[in-house]
């Protein structure tokens, strides 16, 4: 602001008095001589008032505007002034300190000339270049107190306190109410360890300098000091008391970030530090705490940009490098790039020599337990995926087999269903069939023979054969009923239809009594008796012998009927037993051939190879009889 007004006061007024009247020639002349200064005092004005938007392109205008004028008023020195101030906007110090001491070699109590030399030598560090200019300036124009601040601000960088003090104090007794010398006379004591003597500076400039409680920088001093006296309550309310005054103090806003640094505020630090950075963003001390409180908030990668920043604003300033390897190593597990960033900072001269020794020693023991972390991590999770692995084979194969017994259940079920359904068929077709496959009923006893009432002997020729006996009646066949098949039995083969159940054979003839010779003529045979036979057995529910008589051709007993066995190639007797069942009979009728009785039907007998009625052997004698005829 003070640079904008000193501008403004040489761009109007350089214009000097105005010339006395004169003649009319002379008079025009003079007219036209005011027009041509006239306009350069404009175009001076119009550069003046684009170097106060700070934008570097208004910059670049207000040079174009004021180079062609150096060569139109080489006497000005107002001109290469505001050039210097441009070049200086546009952070080109060669041409500011060029055209700042052409401007004080046309006029040397131009007293800002001489401030913003010594800002410029100030700020590329060459403190002793910026001590003459401020003491040249104070020579030539002793009125301009900011020379005197400049003077004592940069001894106090130089370390050179006592100096400081001496010409602060001189300053003030030229001037007692100068607000900035006390600015600067409590910095000096906050420097040398007396922050309870800074305090007593800035209270008194409050409490005797009219409007002094109005001056931010002063409320921020003051608060700095409560710093340096471990007060952090009265400095914080010092400092927010400066920013309630100067919204842009960007000191105000350091100090304030300093405090919520130190409580561990990373939101209030990066809140403050963001602001002082669109400020001032070429200082690199607020991108380097701005960095430190983004690592805080755990943003590591606006951390590491802010610090990349302010190496690259200051690369001889070798903090960022310890910062960015607190970064790496303790946030990103980056250990080499952790130790590689401490030791940039070791070999570009940290002051915090030992603090880096340590994070190196630290890095490294990290490091390896990093690894050794990482490896155990790895088969933990091999493990973990083998255990997975053997689970998932297992589950698979207890999957595939719980399908294989519920395929075998149910192959079972469709099994027993088949087989239910196979003998619900069998069944029906049992009930369908002859009922030569159905066992009868027997009769629950058999009627007793009655004998025949006696026949009187027929008279006749001695010796002719007696009358065949009469035979019982037939008991009646029983009325066949179906039995019910047993569920698990299995149902035997039905017996071929074509094979009639054999009729009950008929009752024997009981012989008659014997009473001596009575009974028929000496020598007659005795009429042949026929052993009682009972009633008919149950044919057997599965039959396993075949049906061929004795003298029938064989290859096994099971092709001959019960009781006969296969013997030289046809069926024959077998000791103790009998030659057949009396009651099974053949299906031969009469005029077949056959080898036994039991070929041929009931009633039927063998004879001569033929199935005949009985009797039929001797048809042809008239006397008939039995197997050896008469006399």
């Amino acid at each position: 602001m003070t640079r904008s007004l000193y501008l403004a006061m040489l761009a109007i007024g350089c214009s000097g008095p105005k010339s006395p009247q004169t003649t009319d020639a002379t008079a025009a002349a003079v007219d036209e001589a005011a027009e041509v200064v006239l306009t350069v005092d404009e175009r001076v004005a119009r550069a003046a008032a684009l170097l106060t938007t700070g934008k570097d392109a208004d910059a670049e205008l207000a040079v174009a505007e004021l180079e062609p004028l150096l060569v139109t008023a080489p006497d000005r020195a107002d001109i290469p002034y505001n050039l210097g101030l441009a070049y200086h906007q546009l952070e080109d110090g060669l041409n500011a300190r060029k055209y700042y001491l052409r401007s004080t070699a046309i006029d040397p109590a131009l007293g800002a000339a001489w401030l913003n030399l010594g800002a410029l030598s100030e700020q590329g560090g060459q403190y002793r270049r910026a001590l003459q200019h401020y003491r040249a300036g104070m020579q030539s124009a002793p009125e301009m107190s900011e020379l005197v601040v400049g003077t004592i601000g940069v001894l106090r960088r130089m370390g050179r306190h006592d100096e400081a003090l001496r010409e602060g104090k001189a300053a003030l007794s030229r001037d007692a109410n100068n607000i900035d010398v006390y600015n600067n006379l409590g910095l000096v004591y906050i420097d040398q360890g007396k922050p309870d003597l800074a305090k007593f500076i800035y209270q008194k400039a409050l409490n005797t300098i009219d409007g002094a409680d109005n001056n931010a920088t002063l409320h921020a001093n003051l608060g700095r000091a409560y710093l340096a006296k471990d007060s952090p309550y009265n400095a914080k309310r010092e400092l927010e008391k400066a920013l309630e005054l100067n919204p842009d103090l960007v000191a105000a806003m350091l100090y304030l970030a300093d405090l919520a640094l130190n409580d561990r505020d990373w939101a209030e630090t990066a809140r403050l530090l963001e602001r002082a950075a669109t400020i001032e963003p070429a200082n690199a001390a607020i991108h380097l705490n701005l960095g430190i409180a983004y690592r805080g908030l755990e943003q590591y990668q606006k951390a590491r940009q802010s610090y990349e920043t302010a190496l690259r604003i200051a690369p001889e300033n070798p903090d960022p490098y310890i910062n960015i390897g607190l970064l790496l190593g303790q946030h990103e597990n980056d250990f080499d790039g952790g130790i590689a960033a401490i030791q940039q900072y070791r070999s570009r001269g940290g002051q915090h020599a030992s603090t880096a020794d340590s994070l190196l020693g630290e890095f490294q023991q990290r490091k390896e337990k990093f690894e050794a972390d990482l490896a155990r991590q790895a088969k933990r999770e091999a493990d973990r995926k083998k255990r997975e692995e053997e689970a998932r084979l297992a589950k698979e194969y207890e999957a595939m087999q719980e399908q294989w017994r519920k395929d075998q259940e149910e192959k079972k079920r469709a099994e027993e269903e088949a087989k239910k359904r196979a003998e619900a068929a069998a069944a029906a077709a049992l009930g369908a069939a002859a009922p030569a496959a159905v066992q009868p009923i027997a009769p629950s006893s058999a009627p007793e023979a009655t004998p025949p009432a006696a026949q009187p002997e027929p008279a006749g020729v001695w010796g002719a054969a007696a009358p065949p006996p009469v035979p019982a009646p037939t008991a009646p066949a029983a009325v066949p009923v179906p039995a019910p098949a047993p569920a698990a039995v299995p149902v035997p083969a039905p017996a071929p239809a074509a094979v009639p159940v054999p009729a009950p054979a008929p009752a024997a003839v009981p012989a008659p009594a014997s009473t001596g010779s009575a009974g028929g003529v000496w020598g007659a045979p005795e009429p042949s008796t026929v052993a009682p036979q009972s009633a008919p057995a149950m044919a057997p529910e599965a039959p396993v012998r075949g049906t061929r008589q004795a003298g029938a051709p064989c290859a096994s007993d099971n092709q001959c009927i019960e009781g006969l066995v296969c013997g030289g190639g046809v069926c024959t007797g077998s000791e103790g037993a009998p030659l057949a069942s009396p009651q099974t009979r053949g299906t031969r009728q009469v005029g077949a051939p056959c080898s036994s009785d039991n070929q041929c039907t009931q009633g039927l007998s063998c004879v001569d190879n033929a199935c005949a009625a009985a009797g039929a052997s001797d048809s042809g004698s008239s006397t008939g009889g039995g197997s050896w005829g008469g006399w």
